[in-house]
């Protein structure tokens, strides 16, 4: 019985991952959460289409310089470096066009990444030094 009350109460949790709302000066956006090993390591990858104003945002257990790589993502992405809910580094990627996949190292330490859909900072004026809240 305990078995199963277990797996009813944790069935948002293992079947879906987290959704919540990141806020960049007036813009809404609708997050995944990539918080455990495999999700960090997974990103966006395999999947052909990001919602509008939608992104994944990486959370790391300490501020640091993660370096990101495009490995088997299939669309463009602006990656947003924030470190304590302000961004500190920006920078837009294409998919790999063969098997030379290299990573991309910001110069300052951060303890989130939010990947969006390439065109975001540009078409939402976004500025190193822009305050980020978490809803």
């Amino acid at each position: 019985m305990s078995i199963i009350v277990l797996l009813i109460f944790s069935y948002p949790f293992v079947f879906k991952k987290p959704v919540t709302q990141i806020k960049i000066k007036n813009q809404i956006i609708k997050i995944e959460l990539a918080r455990t090993s495999d999700e960090l390591t997974k990103g966006l990858s395999n999947r052909d289409f990001l919602d509008p104003n939608s992104g994944m945002l990486f959370i790391f257990p300490r501020t640091d310089i993660y370096k990101f790589w495009m490995k088997d993502t299939r669309i463009p992405l602006d990656i947003i470096w924030i470190n304590h809910n302000q961004i500190v580094e920006m920078t837009s990627l294409n998919p790999p066009i063969d098997n030379n996949i290299p990573e991309y190292s910001p110069k300052n330490p951060a303890n989130y990444v939010l990947e969006v859909n390439a065109g975001f900072i540009k078409n939402h004026d976004i500025k190193i030094g822009d305050k980020i809240t978490l809803k």
